[in-house]
């Protein structure tokens, strides 16, 4: 009985390694990749510079489409090309943009976009203009933009980076930009890790089910070959019965066979199967710290500013508190945040702290602290730069909220299942605990031996797997 066990681990263990070592080998290689090149994203200081001075209307135009009763989460106005707009994000429901010229709704005109295209682009270095490329919602490069299912509108420059811009077409913002380098770095990197070729991701739960049970057989998989690697393993050099690639593979897996495991592992559960690590929607929602504001007070804030906004501001945006409005303008290249009465209201200390405790997310106000630099929590990752400095407040309940040091806005709400997938997920398959760990050239001479380690465990299978297929041909 116990024979007939062992051959049945040993040919199941062969036959799905055959199935899926290719693919485990390339996860390990495209995580080699991702160690220098992630998924592409706008330039920070590209972006910076797609506002232009706003050109006021002389008198506030008639929103007919912006309901007075309605309630919303934020607002902005900026220019889009030649056009002063409003971008509104309701309490639920999409962001939608009004004409400040006509005070209508609908899609920001292409040539307008083209704008802050060029703008954007002409700030990296590209040269020449913009082409119009269509309206866009399942582009590989925007795949999991938020507002795709509105449509970008891209436009390709005839540079020799091949730059390509992506424009919202309700907002007029710049949401994505790539380079001919950036795309294959991608496609060597991030989208065979995550297999997020378009065909698949532009079906969400096909994929996150497709990508659960792949790396659930991989679990599967690097499970039974501890197991074997253990039973054939001996007590004296060369420990092992194997030679050749077959020697590599069971000494590879002896070695580096726990963190295979435990790399295929998290990735699993970054995708919260069977809603692991799930955060609540209501507990990490800035609206507890925000609140909302009607369609009425937005128009009564918008009369207000266009009788008395100076001319080179290029940017209005709302940060909310407890309901009360306030606003932080750019002029130039200064930040200042506003009450609704266009009065300077630097944001304290005491401020949050009254908004937050009313709210349940400050157990005392010695728990809120002013950083300027990472936490164990809240940190830049190469596809997400973080904002400092920043207000961080903890409630009884161990909820982590961040806050813009200057404008009050919400960066990140951390409850529990966030924070323990910080640790048990993220920080094992990201390997950053520490933030010696996330310093890049640490992180590179940490993670890259490690990840060779695997790869050579996943690369002997698929040549084991290779000569066993051509001897049964």
């Amino acid at each position: 009985m116990k024979k007939t066990f062992r051959r049945a681990l040993y040919l199941t263990h062969r036959w799905l390694g055959i199935g899926m070592a290719l693919l485990m080998a390339a996860w390990c290689a495209s995580g080699i990749v991702m160690l220098w090149h992630t998924w592409p994203q706008p330039d920070a200081r590209a972006l910076s510079a797609v506002p232009a001075p706003i050109h006021w209307p002389a008198t506030r135009p008639d929103l007919r489409d912006l309901d007075s009763n309605k309630r919303f989460q934020a607002f902005q106005i900026s220019m889009v090309g030649q056009e002063p707009v409003l971008t509104l994000t309701p309490e639920d429901g999409p962001p939608f943009a009004l004409d400040l010229r006509t005070g209508r709704a609908g899609r920001i005109a292409p040539a307008d976009a083209a704008f802050s295209a060029l703008r954007y682009a002409q700030t990296t270095g590209a040269e020449g203009q913009p082409v119009f490329a269509g309206l866009t919602t399942d582009d590989q490069w925007v795949l999991d933009t938020h507002g795709r299912d509105n449509g970008f509108y891209r436009f390709v420059f005839p540079d020799t980076a091949h730059t390509q811009v992506y424009v919202s077409s309700l907002t007029g913002e710049v949401v994505q930009a790539t380079t001919r380098a950036t795309r294959l770095w991608a496609w060597a990197g991030a989208i065979p890790h995550w297999l997020y070729p378009a065909v698949l991701r532009k079906h969400p739960l096909l994929w996150k089910n497709v990508v659960i049970v792949l790396s659930g057989t991989g679990v599967f998989l690097t499970v039974t070959g501890l197991w074997i690697g253990l039973l054939r393993l001996r007590r004296a050099a060369p420990f092992t019965p194997y030679r050749g690639w077959h020697c590599v593979h069971h000494l590879g897996g002896t070695v580096f066979g726990l963190l295979a495991l435990l790399w295929i592992t998290t990735g699993l559960l970054t995708m919260s199967p069977a809603g692991m690590f799930q955060s609540n929607p209501n507990a990490v929602s800035p609206l507890r710290v925000t609140g909302t504001m009607t369609g009425e007070d937005i128009q009564t804030e918008l009369s207000r500013l266009i009788s008395t906004a100076p001319q080179d501001w290029s940017g209005v945006k709302t940060a909310l508190l407890n309901g009360h409005i306030f606003m932080e303008v750019r002029q130039g290249s200064r930040l200042q945040r506003l009450d609704e009465t266009l009065t300077p209201a630097p944001l304290t200390r005491e401020q949050i702290a009254q908004s937050l405790f009313s709210k349940n997310l400050l157990k005392t106000p010695d728990t809120l602290t002013f950083l300027t630099g990472a936490d164990a929590y809240y940190f830049s990752r190469p596809m997400h730069k973080r904002h400092f400095p920043v207000w961080r407040a903890e409630a009884a309940d161990g909820t982590r909220t961040y806050l813009d040091g200057q404008s009050g806005e919400v960066l990140a709400i951390l409850d529990l299942p966030a924070r323990q997938s910080r640790w048990l997920v993220y920080g094992f398959h990201d390997l950053d605990f520490q933030a010696w760990l996330r310093k890049t050239t640490t992180h590179w001479a940490v993670a890259l031996p490690l990840l060779c380690g695997v790869f050579c465990i996943f690369l002997s299978g698929v040549i084991i797997g290779v000569r066993r297929l051509k001897r049964l041909a």
